[in-house]
Order: C-alpha cells, then structure tokens, then sequence
C-alpha cells in the first residue's frame, strides 16, 4: 500500500467493490461481481457501519481505524471477539463467522483486483474461533398464539401495520422477505383466493417465487391495513411500492422491522421476559399458529 498520508479511501473501496464496478491501477474499469441486496447490507453494515442504528460501533473501519492497510491477524481476532449484534448483545459464533469472512474477502478484493499488499490472512476459522452448529431456536405454540394475540390488540404506532407484520412473519416470512414484499405482487381478488408473489429466500428482491395462496388471517390483516397504508411518492403509490410502509413512504428497514416485533410482544405478559431479544427470524421458524386455518405452516414453500 502506499504512504499513510497517500491511502486510499477504504470506504470508497468498499464502495465500488458493492456496486460492482471499479478501476483497476492501470486505470481499466472493471464490471465485478453482482451482489445480492442481503450480502450489499451485511458487508456495507460489518465492514463500514453503513445503515447502523445510533450507538452501534462495531464495524470493522470503525475498530481498525488509521491501522486499515496496517493490521495483523490479532486484531481481527480481537475484533472478532468484541462484536455485538446491533441491540448490544454478543453476537452468536456463527455470525462472528460471517463478519469474519467479510473481512478477508475485501482484503482479498484488494489484493487481487486493486494490486495490494498481501496480508496473508489465516483461514476464518482460525479468526472467529470454530462455529459449532446449533439448534435452531423456535419459540412454543404457546408463545406464538401469544405474539398473534399481542398483535390484535396493539395499540401502538400504526396499528394495523404492526398487525400485518407480525401476521407476516407468523406464516413464516423472514424479515428480508416481508420488508421487500411490494404491492404489485399482493393479488387481492382472484376467483381462487388471494395470493402473493414472495421474495426468494437468501436472495435479491427482483427474485420471487411463482404465486402462493395468503393465508386467511393475513388476508384479514391485510385488508385492515390497505386502506391506512402510508403511500407518498415518489416512494410510494396506492397501488406501487413497498407493501410495509414508514410514516414517510419509505418501506422499512431491517433496523425498524425487528424493533416494531419486539415492541408487539413487550405488549403480552406472557412475552415479556423475551420480547427485547425477540428476532424475526426465531419466529419465522417457529411453529406457525395460522397451520390449522390455512392447511399449512407457511406461505413459503
């Protein structure tokens, strides 16, 4: 790399390496690769903070700082180790796993398509430490009959979206799923029922799945929701755009989404003790109270 006071812009780097189009040194511009919009989120999220909550500190050019071209393993390490989850708690092995890997693949970008020195990274495992699989966490159908109870009496924000997102994810949609879902893809009166074009899970937002059938109670919460839905364009239209909307048009984000589940379940006495690390994702893979009314758990197959 060149002198301190010479340094490129690691963020600027990380910046056309996500967009899929950078400069090589003898000045050829080159078409990378097309990433998907979850991996684009995570990597710009783990490597420079980007579309971080307030107080969230945890990135990799954050913790690095002035040491970003002169680091050695150590302080992936110690990175590694010290990493929250945006709400504070530790983050799982797994996910330390994850953000470890982010890290060498844009080091490994910078050696091999920006002409770097090599820092001759060891391998993540030997970075994160070893990620034991775990079992997967579900809440009881104790829990989930309560969260959809705790939804139809909300009387929070926006009640009816609240309603309507909680209903989402109870049918087992993950977050990134329900947040792109827009509503030229919601087919509301076909003679053999409502049904929804959904995101492909792990996938961008452009890919969805052939239609499926709504479940009948999300059906109901979508009904309750259509008419307040905050439209506003240019984000937004009646009949454009996101299905889950914020006060300014805008869908919402995977910040928001997690935040308006916990706020629901803080609501049930029953929910209380968990509703602060609740993830959408637990209750996406959980056992689905909406099973007996539709013939099945999930509209995701």
């Amino acid at each position: 790399m060149r002198a301190a006071n010479q340094a490129p812009d690691p963020y600027a780097i990380l910046r056309d390496w996500l967009a899929g189009a950078y400069l090589r040194p003898d000045g050829q511009e080159v078409r990378g690769r097309a990433w998907d919009e979850d991996t684009r989120y995570r990597y710009g999220l783990i490597l420079a903070g980007i579309d971080a909550p307030a107080g969230w500190h945890g990135d990799w050019f954050t913790h690095i700082g002035d040491l970003v071209w002169h680091f050695d393993p150590r302080h992936i390490k110690d990175w590694a180790a010290r990493l929250t989850n945006l709400d504070g708690s530790p983050m799982a092995a797994a996910s330390r796993g994850r953000a470890v890997s982010a890290v060498r693949s844009f080091y490994t970008h910078c050696e091999e398509d920006l002409g770097a020195a090599r820092w001759n990274l060891p391998p993540r495992r030997q970075l994160a430490g070893p990620t034991p699989p775990a079992p997967r966490e579900q809440l009881t159908r104790f829990q989930t009959d309560a969260l959809r109870t705790a939804a139809d009496r909300y009387r929070g924000p926006h009640p009816e979206r609240a309603r309507l997102a909680v209903y989402m994810t109870l049918a087992g949609l993950r977050p990134g799923q329900s947040i792109a879902v827009v509503v030229q893809h919601v087919q509301r009166h076909n003679q053999a029922g409502p049904t929804w074009r959904l995101p492909a899970k792990n996938n961008s937002a452009s890919a969805v799945t052939h239609p499926h059938p709504i479940p009948r109670p999300v059906v109901w919460a979508l009904d309750e929701y259509l008419p307040v839905r905050t439209h506003k364009a240019p984000h937004s239209t009646g009949t454009t755009g996101p299905l889950l909307l914020s006060r300014t048009g805008r869908g919402l984000d995977r910040v928001t989404f997690p935040r308006l589940l916990r706020d629901v379940a803080a609501t049930h006495p029953d929910l209380a003790e968990i509703s602060s690390s609740l993830l959408p994702d637990v209750v996406a893979h959980s056992p689905s109270p909406f099973a007996d009314e539709t013939g099945s758990g999930s509209g995701t197959t």
